[in-house]
């Protein structure tokens, strides 16, 4: 079974993109007709690079698209594969039509020059496997979007909670579920929950969809008002597409409702447009604890992105304003914490 979506049509806006980002990608999928040609995109976080079919045939001037997004953290996420299909039929000789396709950080792009067409997918059947996480939904409608970071929709609450054997409840949250033609897996943008280990000890997962995405933009500010923030950017350098006028940004929180805990960052991961993030509770002994910034660095010109952690603190000169400051230790590189966090910065000045 198909649902076609016209040349002209987008999906349903993401909660956690920034909706101030004007002329940036929205919604799960899109079909544009632009002056050069039919221009498609079709979000498809968590599939590698090369899960991703593309076939097209030339007697029915159809191309269709498919990819699988396998369970990465084994043990913490749904072990059930997340599967986008579709196809896009165009308007002329397909044979005669020498188009691109790109495929980068959850991400699947498409042009044909010089044509029009329509954009299909093949729905889930009743029986599907789709299914959705626990998050509380909040509508979002009429709110800024400095309500949305001061405990709103995007931000997960940690509570006590003497009922529950972890001690904790997680609410708030914002589950959209985007794209209505996921064939399986696990359907919206954002979950969390609390995962025991063997050991008997507790973390909380979360997993944000972050198409076109990775970790070369993207960071965790632990300790923030007692916060956790996370955000991740799209650098346009890295995918092919010349018809948006900006790339994509993100942004949430984790936020504990009390004054006696502390939580920190366990495991920070950005993979095929997934954000992943564990975290821990720790003790509280510090009344101000130090500020820090999880980021990925290249330690040479030609080397691979190690994770690494910034302390962030507040240097204060005589006559001088105050202004944050970074550094690692063994490390000169500093990060574009600022780049990344500009509401942070632009409060703190």
């Amino acid at each position: 079974m198909a649902s076609p979506s016209s040349s002209e049509q987008t999906g349903k806006p993401h909660p956690y993109q920034y909706a101030r980002q004007t002329g940036s990608p929205t919604g799960a999928f899109e079909a544009r007709r632009v002056r050069a040609g039919l221009y498609i995109r079709v979000d498809m976080p968590g599939v590698p690079n090369d899960a991703v079919k593309v076939v097209k045939y030339d007697e029915t001037n159809t191309v269709t698209f498919s990819g699988k997004a396998p369970p990465v953290w084994a043990g913490f996420e749904s072990p059930e594969t997340r599967i986008y299909a579709g196809y896009v039929v165009l308007d002329r000789q397909l044979s005669d039509v020498d188009f691109v396709t790109q495929i980068k950080n959850g991400c699947l792009r498409m042009f044909f020059p010089l044509s029009d067409g329509s954009l299909h997918f093949l729905s889930p059947p009743s029986s599907s496997s789709v299914h959705s996480n626990s998050v509380v939904h909040h509508d979002v409608t009429g709110e800024d979007e400095e309500d949305k970071f001061n405990g709103g929709p995007l931000a997960t609450l940690i509570s006590h909670d003497p009922q529950n054997p972890s001690g904790i409840t997680l609410t708030g949250g914002t589950s959209e579920h985007i794209n209505p033609y996921l064939l399986s897996g696990v359907k919206g943008v954002y979950e969390h929950k609390i995962v025991t280990l063997d050991n008997g000890n507790q973390l909380i997962y979360l997993r944000l969809d972050v198409p076109d995405t990775c970790m070369k933009s993207a960071g965790v500010m632990e300790n923030y008002q007692k916060s956790i923030m996370f955000a991740a950017m799209a650098i346009k350098k890295e995918y092919y597409s010349r018809f948006d006028e900006a790339a994509r940004e993100y942004y949430g929180l984790i936020t504990p409702t009390c004054e006696c805990c502390n939580y920190n960052v366990t495991k920070f991961e950005i993979a095929s447009g997934v954000l992943r993030l564990l975290v821990h509770k720790s003790r509280n002994d510090d009344v101000n604890p130090r500020l820090f910034y999880h980021m990925c660095v290249t330690p040479s010109r030609h080397g691979r992105l190690q994770p690494s952690i910034f302390e962030i603190f507040e240097r204060v000169t005589p006559s001088l304003r105050r202004r944050p400051s970074r550094r690692r230790t063994g490390d000169r590189r500093r990060p574009a914490v600022q780049h990344l966090f500009p509401s942070i910065h632009q409060s703190r000045d």
